[in-house]
């Protein structure tokens, strides 16, 4: 109110013409004009398509940092080629800063969103880079496509998280877009492939099938090198759709995956086509060959996580992201030092307009802005009424498909993860979301469990399976805490129903050893080894934090918690022997005997 009062006077002043103070404040906070171009942007948006002729020194020092990147991005050799390539983006993103150049600014953004993007495991600020990088690409001339192509990059994010709901309506909202482009440009848009892919990733085939016969021109369909391989997924969608939309299991493009698989030189892409193939053969019921690429692609992923690139990366992101904060804040103070005599000036004048602003008008201008304000309202309340009906048509969907895929436990876990996350992001509370959060790794837990017990035929390797364990507790709940975990374990199988409460104890010990072991501010390390002994085998579990001063050993009563509570009854099913040494928290030792999971489970205790 009191801002909108103070314009109106400044405005009266400079009609009247007794403010040339006010004149030059408004002529030097007018926004700069564009950048002028030499031409437009390509009507094929890709991850390159850089302009090339007609800008200044810093701007081409900036684009030649960014092909520097992308030619080693493109090789896609494993996670060591992506750190390669961020010390190039961020050096670019340094002179975006320093220049405040909308076009390096948006330019930036998408480097940084396609890195997260291969990163996969922060997808919330994959979606914020995207939606910086398209917002900024639409105010530009000549960019319109390119924008387009960074909003359909926001909904793939959005497949990735996963929330299907909002993946879908990006999507939707970008075919107005696209069919105001005439044919001829149409067929050059090839991301149109990359959007059937995303539809077929949330599963709503129709609008991938849609999107193919409106948009996609297969004669002009070619894989791209330095970005995607577009005729590659053009065969996947298309084979997605054959097996599980047309119910077509004898699929010809499932040789043209094939095929591409064989001719592909990059582990990435054999890997993502491997995984590919591995679940389309399952469902077409070829399970010979399901089986075998499903051992390729584990063979493959194992290859590239070894060495340790994995946490280098890691560290060199988070080092990556204190620089651009540090950049950020430097832009910050000089824009403030830069804007000081101003906004002296702009607060002198609204002192002196004040009394003037109380004159007559006040009435009237709060008139206007409550009807205003109410008129928003009502618009909102009726945005809000409408996405609440499709928010109920989408439950009522999603429970249909659940009552008909019941019986595939694989599915029916991943629904109960999606639907933990949902909860998390809309409560408010904090204990709630701590609780949302534990019980959310615990179903994690267990479906990760179960996958690996699929796709393992000749037995589960027990320190694969707690090394991933560790590792999906630890990125769900670690945030900027350093997590090193040593695991030691000898060659040797456990009884097959002994692996699921052992996930769900290790996940309670994990879960308190980040949010309670105190380090003094260094690395939380974390030591479980698994070894036999006489009767049977031995887990000891131990970290380098202490418990806190001002509360209890979390451990210390068994009744103290629903996290204690658990880990206590899985001992009991187990018929295993849990020991804590005295004034050591988070020090634990369970032993399991010889044929323990077949005896009964003893109630749980009183409360659990």
């Amino acid at each position: 109110m009191s801002c909108f009062v103070t314009v109106w006077a400044l405005a009266r002043q400079w009609l009247c013409g007794g403010c040339v103070l006010g004149l030059l404040l408004v002529a030097a906070c007018q926004p700069a004009p564009p950048v002028p171009t030499a031409q437009a942007a390509s009507p094929t948006p890709t991850p390159t398509d850089y302009l090339t002729p007609g800008f200044r020194p810093q701007q081409a020092t900036f684009f030649a940092l960014l092909r520097a990147g992308d030619s080693v991005y493109a090789q896609k050799s494993g996670y060591q080629s992506f750190a390669q390539a961020l010390t190039y983006y961020d050096r670019a993103q340094a002179l975006a800063d320093q220049g405040r150049d909308s076009l390096l600014l948006a330019e930036a953004a998408f480097a940084r969103g396609r890195f997260y993007d291969a990163w996969n495991k922060e997808p919330q600020k994959t979606i914020d880079y995207f939606q910086r990088a398209a917002t900024l690409l639409a105010r530009l001339p000549g960019q319109g496509s390119r924008a387009l192509y960074a909003r359909y990059l926001v909904a793939h994010a959005y497949e990735k998280v996963p929330d299907s709901l909002r993946a879908v309506q990006t999507l939707r909202q970008l075919r107005p877009a696209l069919r105001t482009y005439p044919d001829s440009i149409r067929r050059r848009l090839l991301f149109v492939v990359e959007m059937a892919l995303s539809s077929t990733g949330v599963q709503n085939y129709a609008l991938a099938d849609s999107l193919l016969r409106e948009f996609a021109h297969r004669p002009s369909v070619v894989n791209d090198p330095g970005s995607y391989d577009f005729l590659t997924h053009y065969y996947l969608v298309q084979a997605r759709l054959d097996v599980y939309y047309r119910r077509r299991l004898a699929s010809p493009y499932l040789d043209s995956l094939d095929q591409a698989y064989r001719t592909s030189a990059r582990r990435l892409d054999r890997l993502f086509l491997s995984q590919q193939l591995a679940g389309l053969y399952a469902d077409a019921r070829q399970y010979q060959a399901a089986y075998q690429y499903q051992g390729i692609a584990v063979r493959i992923g194992d290859s590239l996580v070894d060495g340790g690139n994995l946490d280098r990366l890691r560290r060199e992101l988070v080092a990556s992201g204190q620089r651009e904060q540090a950049q950020a804040q430097d832009a910050r103070t000089a824009r403030a030092r830069t804007t000081g005599g101003l906004s002296a000036a702009l607060v002198i004048i609204s002192l002196l307009s004040f009394y003037l602003a109380r004159q007559g008008r006040r009435s009237r201008v709060q008139s206007q802005h409550l009807a205003v304000v109410n008129g928003e309202l009502a618009g909102v309340n009726q945005e809000v009424a409408a996405v609440n009906r499709q928010l109920d048509d989408k439950v009522a969907q999603v429970e249909l498909l659940n009552k008909e895929i019941q019986h595939r436990v694989k599915n029916n876990l991943h629904i109960l993860y999606s639907l933990l996350r949902m909860q998390e992001r809309r409560t408010t509370n904090a204990e709630v979301l701590a609780q949302l959060q534990a019980a959310r790794l615990r179903v994690e837990s267990i479906a990760a469990l179960h996958n690996q017990l699929l796709r393992s035929s000749a037995g589960l390797n027990l320190g694969q399976h707690l090394r991933t364990l560790i590792s999906a507790v630890a990125a769900c709940l670690a945030n900027d805490r350093q997590v090193v975990t040593h695991l030691q374990t000898d060659a040797l199988q456990l009884p097959p129903d002994s692996y699921f409460p052992l996930a769900l104890i290790l996940n309670e010990w994990v879960t308190n050893s980040i949010k309670y072991a105190d380090t003094d501010g260094q690395t939380l390390e974390i030591m479980v080894s698994v070894h036999r002994h006489a009767h049977g085998t031995c887990i000891e579990y131990a970290d380098n934090g202490r418990s806190p001063l001002a509360a209890p050993f979390p451990h210390a009563d068994p009744e103290s918690g629903l996290g204690t509570q658990i880990i206590t009854l899985l001992a009991r099913q187990l018929g295993a022997t849990l020991t804590t040494p005295p004034h050591q928290p988070y020090h634990y030792e369970l032993c399991i005997p010889d044929g323990a999971p077949e005896t009964a489970p003893s109630p749980p205790p009183h409360g659990a």
